[in-house]
């Protein structure tokens, strides 16, 4: 019996030990993504901007791009009673409700956003600091939406950029109480400069909690378009009307997909005579489709006693 017992120690001695899990494993959800490897591959490839100086069409081949969808969708037999996607403008510069009520405003999907907060006494309009929060508790409303959101446009960028320095000035450095107060970079009266260039990455902060919002819509299958104007250039001491540099911050082209430049031009005829004028859209970056790289195309014309003729921009199409 005792042989018997020994035998019985021995064998519970060479049991191998069961391995637990850890109670707490930091890279558990990290493995778990693994088991789908493109989870996080964009579901669209449309980051883009659009630029170019004042009246050059840049919202309009958007709302026509969406408007094309929209066309297709209705026409398609397996939708018949659905309702097509939303598509949001968040309108700084008011473009974009200017263009839905002129051109779409039978479109019951499009819905214009006012991101303004304007200040309730006080001699400057706008409240930056509320607007800025605005804009970012619209995009979070946009990031629960994207199954039923076809895109989102931010027109007038360079608002953006505007909201996100007086931001930085007067709610994060503290150096100024308003809009017009923040205006003013001399430290003249009550305002203060900016005393440091590492203060600037604040207002690069503010600006691109934007972007981060955008990036994801994207992924989750939101086209996002950015349409801003262009710095002013001289040439010959005189403005140039179609040379410049986006008016945003200076790092946002290299998050971009796509940069879109618009241009207008006046047509002559052979005695020098103005005849109408010439819209282009040449594709100054294409990251996800290299043909398009480089590629200007006409998207409206005007002619002195003739209809105009838009084209819109079709190659857009092209990125889906």
């Amino acid at each position: 019996m005792a042989g018997f017992g020994q035998a019985k120690a021995l064998e519970g001695a060479s049991a191998p030990m069961q391995q637990q899990e850890p109670t707490n494993d930091p890279l558990k959800n990290i493995r778990a993504e693994m088991s789908d490897i493109n989870s996080n591959k964009p579901k669209t490839h449309i980051f883009m901007a659009v630029v170019g100086k004042e009246n050059t069409g840049k919202s309009a081949i958007i709302f026509d791009y969406y408007q094309k969808y929209c066309n297709d969708f209705a026409a398609h037999p397996n939708n018949d009673g659905m309702e097509p996607k939303k598509f949001w403008v968040i309108d700084f510069d008011s473009g974009g409700s200017a263009t839905k009520s002129a051109y779409y405003s039978e479109n019951e999907n499009i819905k214009c956003w006012e991101p303004w907060v304007y200040m309730e006494g006080g001699r400057s309009a706008y409240n930056y600091p509320d607007t800025h929060d605005r804009v970012i508790n619209i995009m979070k409303v946009a990031l629960e939406e994207t199954d039923n959101l076809w895109g989102v446009l931010i027109s007038g960028i360079d608002q953006w950029d505007a909201v996100a320095t007086n931001c930085m000035r007067i709610a994060d450095l503290g150096l100024s109480k308003d809009g017009i107060e923040a205006a003013d970079n001399r430290g003249a009266g009550d305002n203060t400069r900016v005393q440091s260039q590492w203060d600037w990455a604040v207002r690069v902060a503010r600006f691109h909690q934007l972007t981060a919002m955008c990036r994801a819509l994207v992924k989750r299958g939101t086209r996002v378009f950015w349409e801003t104007h262009m710095k002013d250039v001289y040439k010959d001491g005189k403005v140039s009307k179609t040379d410049g540099a986006p008016a945003w911050e200076k790092s946002s082209a290299g998050y971009m997909y796509q940069i879109v430049h618009c241009r207008r031009e006046v047509t002559t005829d052979d005695e020098g005579e103005m005849t109408g004028e010439k819209y282009t859209a040449t594709f100054t970056k294409s990251k996800t489709d290299s043909t398009l790289q480089g590629q200007s195309m006409t998207t409206l014309v005007t002619q002195h006693g003739k209809p105009p003729k838009f084209m819109g921009l079709p190659e857009l199409e092209r990125l889906e």
